[in-house]
């Protein structure tokens, strides 16, 4: 992992460790800066690869990972690149009256000049570095520059395939933030007013491929509707989505009145059929998320 200087990394976060500190001193909790709430979790998979290889080399701290840091990069399977991109995004890229561009370029223009000076870079021409890119928006300026490294992205949604593709990056699960509704207090049919809504704290749209209102419905015990005709949902193989899920064709959601008549016309028979089938893929989905992040960190 390289000793980025902190403004790439925990300074994000407010962080001022002593003259010369690089990282802070993760064997005490107390003392690590918290990640910021709210939708900011849902990329934080940057923070936590970091902490985590920052903790393989500090005794008596407990951590779910067989990764360990090496201090000669010669040892190394893998370079990690510690840049909290999504953070950088969601706090600075926005540009100040008389800034010449934004905190997040010209913290990504400072990375890409570090890395391309490198000799680790050089070797393999960055084929060997992980890089965390989980915001979808995150690394709009360098990404095209460090192509060739490993991404950890939410999906490959705004990524052209030479940039981002299966054969050399991963995946990662958004983080859940949805607490998931006990089965006793499920609302059934007629206890529920609301013929649909969408769980979002944006002004998004759901139209995203990595979306967490699938999950935010799934946990909620709602019946998710998706319109799509070629999307490919995660844990496939455990999860039959069609017991439980309303599919609808994209160019049928877009004639008028379609969507609305459709859900309408659900009897109840058949919403509290795929309810019962929503309540029990709840505990196989958060295993399948859980056993999916035991992956990608080990």
């Amino acid at each position: 992992m390289y000793d980025l200087p902190p403004e790439f990394h925990f300074g994000l976060l407010g962080w001022k460790g002593s003259a010369n500190q690089t990282w802070p001193n993760v064997s005490d909790q107390m003392r690590i800066p918290s990640y910021p709430g709210g939708l900011n979790l849902q990329h934080s998979t940057e923070y936590w690869l970091t902490l985590d290889l920052l903790a393989s080399n500090t005794e008596n701290v407990v951590r779910p990972c067989s990764a360990i840091r090496v201090m000669n990069s010669s040892e190394a399977d893998v370079l990690f690149v510690p840049f909290f991109s999504s953070l950088s995004y969601n706090r600075h890229s926005k540009r100040h009256e008389k800034q010449k561009a934004s905190g997040d370029r010209m913290l990504q223009e400072k990375l890409v000049e570090f890395l391309f000076g490198r000799k680790e870079w050089r070797r393999l021409g960055g084929r060997d570095h992980l890089i965390v890119a989980h915001h979808p928006n995150s690394m709009l300026t360098a990404r095209k520059k460090l192509g060739s490294c490993m991404f950890v992205l939410s999906d490959f949604g705004r990524y052209s395939t030479k940039i981002a593709n299966l054969k050399k990056d991963v995946i990662a699960p958004y983080k859940h933030m949805v607490r998931t509704i006990p089965v006793e207090n499920s609302a059934s049919f007629d206890e529920r007013p609301t013929l649909c809504i969408s769980r979002s704290n944006l002004s998004e749209r759901c139209d995203t491929p990595s979306s967490n209102r699938l999950f935010d419905a799934i946990a909620s015990h709602c019946v998710p509707v998706i319109i799509s005709d070629e999307i490919e949902l995660p844990f496939e193989d455990v999860l039959d989505y069609s017991e439980f899920c309303v599919f609808v064709r994209s160019e049928d959601a877009v004639r008028k009145g379609y969507l609305l008549n459709f859900l309408r016309g659900i009897k109840r028979e058949k919403w509290t059929e795929m309810w019962e089938k929503l309540k029990i893929s709840v505990d196989t989905l958060n295993i399948s998320i859980h056993l999916n992040r035991t992956m990608l960190w080990i």
